[in-house]
C-alpha cells in the first residue's frame, strides 16, 4: 500500500505522536531485554522498578496508600455492610463445592484464556498462540499486583515481544488495535446485557434508558472508527471534527490548546489500517468468543454454587458490570470494586447475598488470583525458551512490514 492509502511508511521516517506516547514503555522493555536476557524472575521486578522511577516518590507513595486503603475498606467495611453478611457464610458456601466441579471450572478457564491468546496473536502477525499465552499471563500478573499497573503491562509486552524478534512498530500497532477491540467489547457487552434485561420486560432498576443511550453511543463510535479506516479523506474529516470539539471544550474550560487531535487520528490510521483491513473479522470473532466464554465461566461458577434461581441474563449483567469495574485504576484490576459490583447486581435480581459473593469470589479466583502465579510461570517460560528468541531489533520505531 502507498502512503496515500494510510499504510505505514516503508523507510522508517519519524515517529508519530502515538509512537512517542508509547516510547517510554518501549524504552523500559528494551532495557529489560538487554539487562536480563534470561532472568525470568528479575525481569518483572525490573519492569516495576523502571516504571515506578518515572513517577515522583510522593506520587508513588500516595498511589500505593490510596489503593491499599480502598482495597481494605471495600473488603473490611463496604462489602460486609452492603450485603449484610459475614465472610464465614461466604466461605461455607465455597466449602460445599464439589472437587470435580472445581477441576472442570479450571479446565474451562484455560479454554477461555486460549480464545484470548488467539485474539492477541491475530493482532501481532507472527506471534504464536503459546507465545501469546506467555505474553498475556506475564503482563496480567504484574498489572494485577500494582495500582495503575497498565503501564507496567505495556512495558512487559515490549520486553517479551522484542526478545522474540518483533520490531517496536509492530508491537505498537498490536497494542493500539487490540486495545480498540477490547474497548469496544467492554462497552458493548454491558449494553447488550442491559438491553436483554430490558427486553425481557423485567424490572431493570432504571438501567434500560442508560442501555439504549449507551447503544447509540457505541454504534456512533463504531461508525467513526469505520470512517477512519475507510479512507484518508474521511479520516481527515473525522480528525477535523474531533479537533473542533476538543478545541471548543478547552476554550470553555479556559485550558491551553494541546497537540493536534487530528494528527493523532491520522497517525492511528497510518499505523493500523493494513492490519485492520486484513484481520478485522478474525479479531472480532476471537474477542467475541473470549467474552462469551468468560461469561460462561461466571455462569458456571454461579450454577456450581447452587444459585439456580438467577437467570443467565442477570448473570450476564453482573459479569459485564464487573468487566467495566476492572478498568477503574484505584485498585489493581479493580479488586474489591468488581466483587462488590458484580455481587450487587446478582443480589438485586434475587440471588442470596452470601451465595452471590461466593460465586463472584470463585470467578475472581480464576480471572484475578490465579493469574498471578500463572504469570510467574509465564515469566519463567519466557526466560527458559531460548528457541523463541531472535536477534533483538533496533529500539527505534522502525517501520513494520505489510500484514499477511
Amino acid at each position: 500500500m502507498s502512503d496515500a492509502d494510510g499504510s505505514p511508511p516503508d523507510d522508517g521516517e519519524g515517529a508519530s505522536e502515538l509512537d512517542r506516547e508509547l516510547e517510554p514503555h518501549l524504552a523500559v522493555g528494551a532495557r529489560v531485554v538487554a539487562d536480563r536476557p534470561s532472568d525470568g524472575i528479575g525481569a518483572p521486578i525490573e519492569l516495576l522498578e523502571e516504571e515506578l522511577h518515572t513517577k515522583s516518590t510522593t506520587r508513588r507513595i500516595v498511589e500505593a496508600l490510596v489503593s491499599l486503603a480502598v482495597t481494605v475498606a471495600m473488603f473490611a467495611l463496604v462489602i460486609p455492610k452492603l450485603f449484610d453478611t459475614e465472610y464465614r457464610d461466604v466461605f461455607a458456601a465455597l466449602g460445599r463445592l464439589d472437587g470435580l466441579a472445581v477441576v472442570g471450572l479450571f479446565a474451562f478457564w484455560i479454554a477461555s484464556m486460549w480464545t484470548y491468546w488467539v485474539f492477541q496473536a491475530r493482532s501481532l502477525p507472527g506471534l504464536t498462540v503459546p507465545q501469546s499465552g506467555v505474553l498475556n499471563l506475564s503482563g496480567s500478573a504484574v498489572s494485577n499486583v500494582v495500582p495503575f499497573g497498565g503501564a507496567v503491562g505495556i512495558g512487559a509486552t515490549y520486553a517479551q515481544t522484542m526478545s522474540w524478534g518483533f520490531r517496536p512498530v509492530e508491537v505498537t500497532r498490536s497494542i493500539l488495535v487490540s486495545g480498540v477491540w477490547n474497548v469496544f467489547s467492554k462497552l458493548g457487552f454491558p449494553i447488550l446485557a442491559l438491553l436483554a434485561v430490558n427486553l425481557r420486560g423485567d424490572d431493570d432498576h432504571g438501567l434500560g434508558i442508560a442501555a439504549w443511550i449507551g447503544l447509540a453511543i457505541l454504534v456512533g463510535a463504531i461508525v467513526v472508527f469505520w470512517l477512519i479506516m475507510r479512507s484518508q479523506v474521511l479520516a481527515e474529516k473525522v480528525g477535523d471534527a474531533a479537533q473542533a470539539v476538543v478545541g471548543f471544550g478547552l476554550r470553555v474550560a479556559r485550558r491551553p490548546a494541546q497537540e493536534s487531535v487530528k494528527q493523532k487520528v491520522l497517525d492511528f490510521r497510518a499505523e493500523s489500517v493494513d492490519l485492520v483491513r486484513r484481520r478485522w473479522l478474525g479479531l472480532t470473532v476471537w474477542i467475541g468468543l473470549y467474552k462469551v466464554s468468560s461469561f460462561l465461566l461466571q455462569l458456571l461458577c454461579v450454577r456450581a454454587l447452587g444459585i439456580d434461581e438467577l437467570g443467565w441474563v442477570y448473570v450476564l449483567a453482573a459479569y459485564t458490570f464487573g468487566e467495566l469495574l476492572t478498568t477503574v485504576p484505584l485498585t489493581p484490576s479493580g479488586v474489591g470494586l468488581v466483587e462488590a459490583g458484580s455481587a450487587g447486581i446478582m443480589v438485586a435480581f434475587g440471588a442470596p447475598e452470601a451465595d452471590a459473593l461466593a460465586a463472584v469470589f470463585l470467578f475472581r479466583a480464576f480471572t484475578y488470583v490465579l493469574e498471578v502465579p500463572a504469570g510467574a510461570i509465564g515469566w519463567a517460560i519466557w526466560a527458559a525458551k531460548s528457541s523463541w528468541r531472535k536477534p533483538q531489533p533496533a529500539t527505534g520505531l522502525d517501520a513494520a512490514p505489510s500484514v499477511g
